[in-house]
């Protein structure tokens, strides 16, 4: 302690202590928060007879049923610009990876809350406005018998995100 402020040192061991028990109270809230969101339900009985209704597109076998589609995409980054075609099947083992990525990247922006990637972001939401790199795409065709008719860009955290889940069609196809 100071002897030019001899009361220092109290009042900063109370201020201390109340910032300790204020994170300590958060985490607890926390945990009871997220933990519980953590922990499993149990499974309720079936009653017999009774039809289950999915809402993804599972097969007989339980499997995610392979996408169909036709797209074109056009990529243009700086100097350099490419058109590819995508064309999908339905036929997982004879169709290119990036249908079933574009598939299993709508499927998961769906149940994360985050919208179709092929639809434009909303209005009402808040992103960044920072820029993530000059590429520009335009996608068009039909996928799971919709028309698609897309633009990206790379400029805000929301066009990034659908840019991210897009990446399948915009990166260079193999």
């Amino acid at each position: 302690m100071s002897k030019l402020n001899p009361s220092r040192g109290f009042r900063g061991t109370i201020g201390t202590a109340m910032l300790a028990s204020l994170c300590c109270a958060g985490a607890a809230a926390y945990a009871l928060g997220v933990g519980s969101s953590l922990v499993s339900l149990p499974e309720r009985p079936q009653a017999e007879g009774a039809e289950v209704e999915t809402v993804s597109e599972l097969s007989e076998d339980g499997t995610p049923e392979a996408p169909i589609g036709q797209l074109q995409v056009r990529v243009s980054d700086r100097e350099r610009a490419y058109i590819q075609n995508l064309t999908c099947t339905g036929d997982r083992e004879a169709d290119p990876a990036a249908c079933a990525e574009i598939a299993q990247s709508q499927s998961q922006a769906a149940e994360d809350g985050a919208g179709d990637p092929f639809s434009e972001v909303d209005d009402s939401a808040v992103c960044t406005d920072k820029v993530y790199g000059p590429q520009e795409a335009v996608i068009t065709g039909t996928w799971k018998g919709e028309e698609i008719e897309v633009s990206l860009s790379r400029e805000g955290s929301c066009e990034e995100a659908r840019w991210q889940r897009l990446t399948p069609l915009t990166d260079p196809l193999e």
